[in-house]
């Protein structure tokens, strides 16, 4: 009887120390995620060169000089709204796919209550490195690493109906945040994406930003939806990206060419010295003598000085 006891001990232990380690694991993990997803102050405009690697322009700016800089998109007052899943079913696959699309825009829209928040139109953003030209794509960057694209019609050619995209660093009017909060005084799900759309569609006379609105506004290859099982869903809050950190301009422009003045072996010889005549600041010509082994002294042996 007794023979059995240290093994059941041991199997004991062994649980509890997995049990153990499972919850440190958990709590790294939490902890980490907790990290990557925090609001984001400062946002790095980037243009690349059609080779995707090349940076043509950057820039890095925080919502501080964002407001005080570039316009202001929002009063602080009006709400803006996106619009979520439409759970409704059909027999007929056509009909199902305009009661999810709700044109009407009159499902699921209340309760996708932005805030009363204001920011930065993203075009103004890109126009900090050189903007965008027809055809081109910009890429939506947060902090944990999500990421969306978006066409360039869709960033400057935008309708009434769905709005401005604009970079959001300041809200009020949810009880979610403090009142009058910026990313770091309590928006904590800014500097998000939120697009300024009108209030023509719904019947609720709210600024809400359509399933419809996107379908009409976006090319396919944009359009986000909401998978359940087989099941698809457009909704247009899975476009508000929180936690924005990069907004990177995929050109079309070509990489700069680098000007190349030589390129070939240096000898440099220790010891070995030349002469060198100054004459900007030096009327009677001074001749100065140089070491082979310096800057200089490399220019000199390259032929190009």
């Amino acid at each position: 009887m007794w023979s059995n006891r240290p093994a059941v001990l041991r199997e004991e232990n062994s649980m509890n120390a997995m049990r153990v380690f499972l919850m440190v694991l958990c709590l790294v993990v939490a902890c980490v995620g907790a990290a990557a997803a925090a609001p984001t102050t400062t946002v790095t405009i980037t243009k690349l060169a059609s080779d995707g690697v090349t940076v043509i322009d950057e820039t890095t700016v925080d919502y501080v000089w964002l407001e005080a800089n570039l316009p202001v998109m929002g009063d602080g007052t009006t709400h803006y709204y996106h619009q979520g899943p439409v759970f409704l079913d059909d027999p007929d696959p056509a009909t199902e796919e305009m009661l999810r699309w709700n044109p009407a825009e009159d499902t699921n829209v209340l309760t996708k209550d932005m805030g009363a928040v204001k920011g930065t139109n993203v075009k103004d953003l890109c126009d900090l490195v050189g903007g965008m030209n027809a055809g081109e794509e910009v890429l939506v960057k947060a902090s944990d690493g999500l990421s969306k694209t978006f066409a360039y019609e869709n960033v400057y050619g935008y309708s009434s109906r769905e709005g401005p995209m604009v970079l959001t660093w300041y809200i009020d009017g949810l009880s979610t945040y403090p009142s009058g909060s910026y990313p770091d005084t309590g928006y904590s799900d800014g500097m998000r994406l939120v697009w300024f759309a009108d209030d023509a569609t719904n019947p609720f006379g709210v600024h809400a930003f359509g399933n419809w609105n996107w379908h009409e506004a976006a090319a396919p290859e944009y359009w986000y939806y909401y998978y359940s099982g087989t099941e698809m869903y457009p909704t247009t809050t899975g476009l508000s990206v929180k936690y924005i950190s990069d907004i990177i301009i995929l050109s079309d422009d070509p990489a700069p060419v680098t000007d190349v003045l030589y390129d070939g072996p240096v000898t440099l010889t220790s010891g070995a010295t030349f002469d060198v005549t100054a004459y900007s600041l030096d009327a009677a010509g001074t001749a100065y003598t140089v070491s082979e082994t310096t800057p200089l002294g490399a220019l000199e042996a390259t032929g190009l000085s």
